[in-house]
């Protein structure tokens, strides 16, 4: 009898868990409610996610949209970082600039400040007399061509050539054959010319890694200057020849895309021959000995031209004017004559013959007299006089307000007089 009762209880006991188990599998909280739970927690974990991602994603490409748009600011200063050149000589500002011993000396400007070539260094300052560098070049025949930010430094006659930002060397190359010309655009390619024994010239351009992107070869006609319309693609070339004893001067437009013909070629038959050359993406401007011209940077048309007989002693070619210095050869005055874009004569004036140089930007023209600085607007009328010293200054450069003047020992500064200060000056001697 105890042995049947125990078993009904290990029976009741079993009956009871199984119950338990069952009521447990029908409970809220089972396991079936807590996978569900499990699986929308994991899901919401991740939309979380891809959100997190996707955000971090559009965060990148608005950075990257931001440096392309401001690419040539963020990156300008760090052109050629890893070839910046460390050989300034000098930490000292201020002016007079004592000058280095040389047989020659190249002052332009570059922008915003300057650039002093000699036989043995090129040397950049700033307009408050700080040098920025002073590199050693190692060139026979050093000459530079510059736009407001780089320096091509060539050796003419020789092999070599270097492009240089404000502080910092960007390429050097050398070529098969002679340099004899080189000039750099806005748009920052360079055209270098040089001499071989199959052609009269043969022409190269080079983009602003120094990557070659052109070649043009000349074989009978001589280039004499080539410059950039800047918009990085299109090259004006003027060349010298000759047909039937006459001397011909070509001027050539060409797409550096193209490696066939030229986009358009106008032709001057007056033996005269090109001395300078200006483009923009509108004309094109040439100085030559006897005349200069404008022609249609489009279709390489005509638009005017203004001749002058005399020895063309200087020139300076802006956007909207070209000026000349040269001497009459007819009166044996010194004159200056301004030209509008398309090459009409506009005004004139005599000048003085010890008239050394020659600039003008927006605000007006400028000439140099010895010590005394010229400055003019551009229908000549007003000439204001600013003194600038004892020393025969034989070359200057124009930044802002300011005139750096070389001379026989140093580079000195002087602020220009306003056309208001004359004034003054006149009321107060009056009375």
């Amino acid at each position: 009898m105890k042995i049947l009762e125990s078993e009904e209880i290990r029976n009741a006991e079993a009956r009871e868990a199984a119950a338990e188990k069952r009521n447990q599998k029908q409970k809220p909280g089972s396991n079936a409610t807590d996978l569900t739970k499990y699986r929308k927690k994991q899901k919401k974990k991740q939309n979380r996610h891809m959100l997190l991602k996707l955000t971090v994603i559009l965060l990148g490409i608005a950075a990257l949209a931001l440096v392309w748009v401001n690419a040539e600011t963020i990156f300008e200063p760090l052109r050629g970082i890893a070839s910046k050149v460390e050989t300034k000589t000098s930490y000292d500002a201020g002016y007079p600039i004592e000058l280095p011993a040389s047989s020659d000396y190249s002052l332009v400007r570059t922008g915003d400040s300057y650039s002093l070539l000699t036989d043995t260094y090129l040397y950049e300052y700033d307009t408050d007399g700080a040098q920025l560098y002073a590199l050693k070049h190692g060139y026979s025949n050093p000459e530079q061509a510059v736009s407001d930010k780089r320096i091509l430094l060539y050796d003419k006659a020789g092999f070599t050539f270097a492009m240089y930002s404000k502080t910092s060397l960007l390429y050097k190359k050398a070529t098969d054959d002679k340099i004899v010309y080189a000039s750099v655009g806005s748009d920052n390619l360079a055209a270098v010319v040089t001499r071989s024994d199959r052609y009269s010239n043969i022409l190269y351009v080079y983009d602003d890694g120094g990557n070659w992107k052109y070649t043009r070869k000349f074989a009978d006609e001589s280039v004499m200057q080539v410059c950039f319309t800047g918009d990085g693609e299109h090259v004006i070339v003027s060349t010298l020849g000759s047909l039937n004893g006459d001397i011909i001067t070509n001027f050539y437009k060409f797409s550096i895309k193209q490696t066939e013909g030229n986009i358009w070629k106008y032709t001057l038959r007056d033996n005269s021959m090109s001395c300078g050359l200006y483009a923009d993406k509108s004309n094109v401007i040439a100085v030559c000995d006897n005349e200069v011209l404008s022609i249609d940077c489009a279709n390489g048309t005509l638009n005017g031209s203004t001749s002058y007989s005399g020895t063309l002693r200087n020139f300076v070619i802006t956007p909207g004017y070209a000026v000349i210095h040269y001497n009459d050869i007819s009166s044996n005055k010194n004159i200056l004559l301004v030209m509008n874009a398309s090459a009409e004569s506009t005004t004139m004036a005599n000048i003085s013959s010890h008239t050394a140089d020659l600039a003008a930007d927006e605000d007006g023209i400028y000439t140099l007299d010895g010590t005394k600085l010229h400055t003019y607007d551009y229908m000549l009328i007003d000439d204001t006089v600013t003194p600038v010293g004892n020393e025969g200054y034989s070359k200057f450069v124009k930044i802002g307000n300011s005139v750096f003047m070389l001379g026989y020992r140093n580079i000195d500064k002087a602020e220009l007089t306003s056309v208001t200060e004359t004034e003054k000056e006149t009321e107060e001697t009056a009375k």
